[in-house]
């Protein structure tokens, strides 16, 4: 690969989920470097691919000087010359593994599909990873099949990374509803969840006069009555 340091301006860089290692931009990593910027830190250049100015490494600092400086804001890029696509995914996720906001156990799995998914065997995406390669094998199995237009699906497959909460769901096919519901459930154990609101509610620390609160206590209360009856 070879590689040059241009200035560009930022609307020019294009961001593409189908190289981007990880599964969603973390919005608070975005807001600290929005500060770094405003308080006058240099960021490390962003790298694209030289010929389709699609980010490699730095979804998060572009969308920081797009916030801070504007769709027009001009910052040096470097522009690097890939041979195909799955070359494109290594790298993106090489550097990605190396720096800036860890991977989760989501952004791992997609990339362990991804990478095998480009023809890259379980030694070189743990080099890519930086895990022992037997961790490969245990990070591919945390998914499930998904319809194909599900919006969490790895690119190029019509498979779903699972979260912590659902991870007993590995190796089932989940329906379009439970593929969108996906998005929105949290990446702790539920277990966990219980446990604090049963103490929430033990010590009297929930807030009783919150009314969307208590309609959705009760329609928890609901659904528990008629799951546990079953």
């Amino acid at each position: 690969m070879s590689s040059k340091t241009k200035t560009i301006c930022v609307a020019e860089l294009v961001e593409d989920m189908d190289i981007y290692p990880r599964h969603a931009i973390d919005t608070s990593h975005v807001q600290a470097l929005s500060f770094a910027l405003e308080a006058g830190t240099t960021l490390p250049p962003i790298v694209a691919d030289q010929k389709s100015k699609r980010i490699i490494d730095g979804w998060h600092r572009k969308r920081a000087y797009r916030r801070i400086h504007g769709p027009e804001a001009i910052v040096d890029v470097e522009l690097v010359s890939y041979k195909n696509e799955a070359e494109m995914k290594l790298d993106a996720i090489c550097r990605n593994a190396q720096h800036g906001r860890r991977f989760d156990a989501i952004d791992r799995t997609r990339c362990v599909i991804m990478l095998r998914g480009a023809g890259f065997n379980d030694g070189k995406i743990a080099l890519a990873l930086n895990v022992p390669e037997k961790r490969v094998e245990k990070l591919a199995i945390k998914i499930a099949t998904a319809p194909k237009s599900a919006e969490q699906n790895v690119p190029g497959s019509n498979v779903i990374t699972l979260k912590r909460s659902v991870s007993h769901l590995k190796g089932t096919v989940l329906s379009k509803s439970q593929a969108k519901a996906h998005a929105s459930l949290p990446g702790t154990s539920f277990l966990l969840i219980a446990r604090q609101l049963c103490l929430g509610l033990t010590e009297k620390m929930v807030n009783m006069e919150d009314e969307r609160l208590i309609e959705q206590l009760a329609e928890l209360r609901d659904l528990l009555v008629s799951r546990l009856a079953a």
